[in-house]
């Protein structure tokens, strides 16, 4: 660095400490270099700044570069749950976001389609999740494309929409309606490579655990993977995931067998979901559900509804009781409650206007006003 005029020497100073340190050169020990008010402004300074020594910074935890920061992680909540059958994959979760021990969302869609034969349960970050399966989804839509358009590619576009038949018309997803086109199918060896490649990327700060299923488009055969942070992926018959998945995962392990039917499978998963919802307050809401087979998919919002309080015979019993109990004279309210609070009778004591109209407000201050200053006779 050359220091040639006195306004880039006095930036100089501003900007670097007043002592620096240079490394040795053929041999010569190391000079320190003061930089003062008697160095002159056409002296030609070398200045070699050496990198941040990553254990330093965490040593000195008040320095502004350390890694180490107070943050507040906020705790996430979910249930995911998918289920390999004899004809194809069930996946189901539930819908209840959390922000820490706010519920955000009572009806937050965990279940993504990525292709027409591939979907997915996300259980983590809602941010990291919907950014994701978009890309995900996209990458392979602009693949499809791109495949399409090359020309050769007729033959097998054709033969599928005579294998398929109908298959699309009786169902199209909400990503396919907004960009009012099939997704087309994918290979889920790739999709579950560029998901780890991601993963893997951002060495577990990406807060996306996936239970991935669908129908191999080559091999016609129903594939199930749980997907973790770190990108490690599990090719498994069953799995659970999220901060319900060890309630939902006992349900599973109880109950699966190998030569599960579709209807078996659709109940398991019911029961599994409901077990997380039931055994953890992060997990709510309703139930949604995909189901993929290689001839069709079925994608169902609240297949198990969210549950209602229901006010039954006892509990009216004990309402008309404490009514009776603390009733003594006639003008005794009484109102209904939640668990019991508020719902016990209740005295009017004495009564008092809060608030005037306009028109009682501006007669009452002419009253008061007169009451002061009286009107003077002329």
């Amino acid at each position: 660095m050359d220091v040639r005029s006195e306004e880039s020497y006095s930036d100089l100073l501003h900007h670097f400490p007043r002592s620096l340190t240079l490394p040795s050169f053929g041999g010569k020990s190391n000079d320190e270099i003061l930089l003062d008010e008697k160095s002159q402004s056409g002296d030609e300074i070398q200045l070699t700044i050496n990198p941040i020594d990553a254990h330093t910074l965490q040593e000195n935890e008040s320095h502004p570069l350390t890694s180490k920061q107070n943050h507040k992680y906020l705790k996430t909540g979910t249930t995911i749950v998918g289920v390999q059958t004899r004809e194809g994959i069930i996946l189901a979760a539930d819908t209840r976001a959390t922000e820490g021990s706010i519920v955000a969302d009572t009806r937050c869609e965990k279940v993504h389609q990525l292709t027409k034969n591939v979907w997915c349960c996300g259980a983590g970050t809602s941010g990291d999740l919907d950014a994701l399966t978009r890309k995900v989804r996209y990458t392979f839509l602009l693949k499809n494309l791109m495949r399409d358009s090359v020309g050769n590619d007729g033959l097998r576009r054709v033969a599928d929409k005579h294998r398929d038949g109908d298959r699309q018309a009786e169902f199209q997803s909400e990503e396919e309606a907004d960009i009012n086109q099939s997704l087309g199918e994918a290979g889920i060896s790739s999709i579950c490579q560029m998901i780890r490649e991601d993963l893997t990327k951002g060495g577990g700060q990406v807060g996306a655990n996936l239970v991935l299923g669908g129908v191999d488009p080559f091999t016609k055969q129903p594939v199930l993977t749980a997907i973790h942070p770190h990108g490690s992926i599990d090719v498994v018959p069953y799995t659970a995931l999220g901060s319900g998945g060890l309630a939902a995962m006992g349900v599973l392990e109880a109950n699966y067998h190998v030569d599960m039917t579709m209807e078996e499978g659709v109940e398991l998963v019911k029961d599994a979901v409901l077990a997380g919802i039931n055994n953890d307050l992060g997990s709510g809401s309703q139930v949604d559900m995909v189901i993929i087979t290689p001839t069709e998919v079925k994608y169902e919002r609240a297949v198990v509804t969210e549950e209602e309080l229901l006010f039954s015979s006892g509990d009216k019993n004990i309402e008309n009781e404490m009514y009776k109990r603390y009733a003594f004279s006639s003008d005794v309210k009484i109102i209904g409650g939640v668990n019991g609070f508020g719902s016990l009778p209740y005295h009017i004591k004495s009564k008092k206007l809060a608030f005037l109209d306009e028109d009682s407000a501006t007669d009452q201050k002419q009253t008061w006003l007169n009451s002061i200053f009286p009107t003077l006779e002329s």
